[in-house]
């Protein structure tokens, strides 16, 4: 299997802080409010992409059962980065978090874990944007950073396919905004969920893959960039 392309971490850090400066033009056109992308969340996200690089680098697979808890991971970075001061500030909401995780019977780490093993063939579109819905449904994964931590989550699914991240644009900002809305105010389980969340999942997976050839940017082309040989040595 050839070696994974890496993220470019400079290029997305760009096309954030495009929609950084640009939120409140943006916020226009989003069917709820949203939080502004702050310089804190924005390093977060990124500190986030460098973590599913490495995922993606060394052949983690955060679907099997002996490293799930590596979306913990994700989630605690998207939250409070890497830095173990602030890791020690969110100790009581990290520890909650895993114990909702692990045991939220509708809505934990179980129940996605189940429906990607019923999905597991489909095309890593509908897997990518599957896993999404599940996250961000209610009750959703975390109890906190779910749309990141799920974008992130998907990018991961993505990368491991050999195809680019997702990375929140210019151009598809209400793209990714307003479904997320639709999602996160649908419930997973009950007779509505049947019919409703496998049209959802349809419409973002084609939202993904609409992405994928713009995206492609944000992956790095030089093989002998220090990014790539640090985690190809």
């Amino acid at each position: 299997m050839p070696a994974p392309r890496r993220v470019d971490l400079p290029a997305i850090e760009r096309a954030l802080r495009e929609v950084q400066s640009r939120f409140s033009e943006l916020s226009r056109h989003f069917t709820e409010p949203r939080d502004p992308l702050t310089d804190e969340v924005l390093h977060n996200v990124l500190e986030g992409y460098a973590l599913i690089d490495s995922y993606v680098a060394s052949g983690v697979d955060l679907f099997d059962l002996q490293q799930l808890n590596l979306m913990l991971e994700i989630n605690a970075t998207v939250l409070c980065g890497r830095d173990p001061v602030r890791r020690r500030e969110y100790a009581q909401h990290l520890a909650a978090t895993e114990e909702h995780f692990f045991n939220n019977v509708e809505g934990g780490i179980k129940d996605l874990f189940n429906w990607y093993c019923a999905y597991r063939s489909e095309s890593v579109w509908k897997r990518a944007a599957g896993v999404y819905v599940r996250i961000l449904s209610k009750p959703q994964l975390f109890i906190e950073g779910n749309n990141r931590s799920g974008s992130l989550i998907v990018s991961y699914l993505l990368m491991r396919a050999g195809l680019p991240p997702f990375v929140l644009t210019l151009k598809n900002a209400e793209g990714y905004f307003n479904p997320s809305s639709v999602i996160r105010n649908s419930a997973k389980h009950g007779v509505k969920a049947l019919y409703e969340l496998p049209k959802i999942k349809k419409k973002y997976a084609a939202f993904l893959e609409d992405q994928a050839s713009d995206s492609m940017k944000f992956l790095l082309n030089d093989k002998a960039s220090p990014l790539y040989q640090e985690g190809h040595r």
